[in-house]
């Protein structure tokens, strides 16, 4: 079933103004949102916020809320509810972006070697989203019709999300740049034809209590798998083999910082992860890898050292 990627946004909007606005604001008359009352709720969010630890709130959620009083308020002047809107006075104090992480090259070849040894789905999309970069949305909506075996090419047109009064439900990319087309190597059609044996196994053994969803990633018995069984399996999985714990994402970010590493055209990776612009592949998907962090620090001396008296 595909829907309105806006019907996911609208969704997050819901959830933070039950869980965040309402509990603190909803009992204030509009009048009542002074500058002081919505700058003090604001700090509050951002220091204690966070609902499971009682710890500060995440950056984009700060920022959400932010937006919702903005147009909330907002609105309610246009329809002439209230003549003030208090809410451009909320100032946020800088809050440190969470740290993007991905893999060192080192630790890359040690998960990828724990992977192969198994042919389970999970760890064969490990493997595949560290040669594609794809988002897990998009690796849980592939469906054998888009994977090119002869041409080792994989067609990314639609991503897989969840909602609790839909389920498991599949959805078209938020962006243009995000329908695209990515060259895989040899190795990986070959991994996937090895395991498309195995998922044709599986169908033969479940009979007819196979759901045929025709989707490459899914629970044993065919249903299409729900995207935070995945991540959260693999935030305990990279621990347990002596990895640093990062979330299912930094996988995107691995594969774009080792291509980097190779001199790949910027451009080309930014076409391959599907960005609109190419500064948001600079600015946001590529991590700069120690290693060569220390490589810049070295050229710099063996450059500069020679010359000083």
């Amino acid at each position: 079933r595909d829907r309105s990627p806006s019907r996911g946004l609208g969704d997050v909007y819901k959830r933070q103004i039950e869980k965040h606005i309402k509990p603190k604001l909803g009992d204030y008359e509009l009048e009542e949102l002074s500058p002081l009352v919505l700058q003090n709720f604001m700090l509050e969010e951002i220091e204690h916020g966070n609902l499971k630890t009682g710890d500060y709130l995440a950056t984009n959620t700060v920022v959400i809320l932010v937006n919702l009083l903005k147009l909330v308020i907002g609105q309610a002047k246009v329809y002439e509810v209230t003549d003030k809107d208090n809410t451009g006075k909320i100032r946020c104090p800088f809050i440190e972006a969470t740290k993007v992480t991905a893999f060192e090259r080192d630790e890359q070849e040690k998960l990828e070697k724990y992977c192969l040894r198994s042919k389970k789905t999970n760890h064969l999309g490990i493997v595949v989203c560290l040669y594609t970069g794809l988002r897990i949305g998009e690796l849980l909506a592939l469906c054998w019709s888009d994977i090119d075996f002869k041409n080792g090419i994989i067609s990314i047109n639609r991503s897989s999300q969840y909602l609790a009064d839909m389920g498991v439900f599949t959805k078209v990319p938020k962006t243009e740049s995000s329908i695209r087309e990515i060259a895989i190597p040899e190795f990986i059609v070959s991994l996937l034809e090895e395991y498309k044996l195995w998922y044709e196994e599986q169908k033969s053994i479940y009979g007819e209590l196979w759901t045929n969803s025709d989707r490459l990633f899914v629970q044993a018995d065919g249903k299409p798998m729900h995207p935070s069984t995945i991540s959260k399996w693999f935030v305990k999985y990279v621990g347990q083999i002596g990895l640093p714990v990062i979330n299912f994402h930094g996988l995107r970010h691995t594969n774009a910082s080792l291509l980097v590493a190779q001199n790949i055209d910027i451009a080309v990776i930014s076409a391959r992860l599907g960005h609109a612009q190419i500064s948001t592949t600079l600015d946001f998907y590529v991590h700069p890898l120690l290693s060569h962090n220390r490589k810049a620090g070295y050229a710099l001396e063996n450059l500069l050292l020679p010359t000083r008296s």
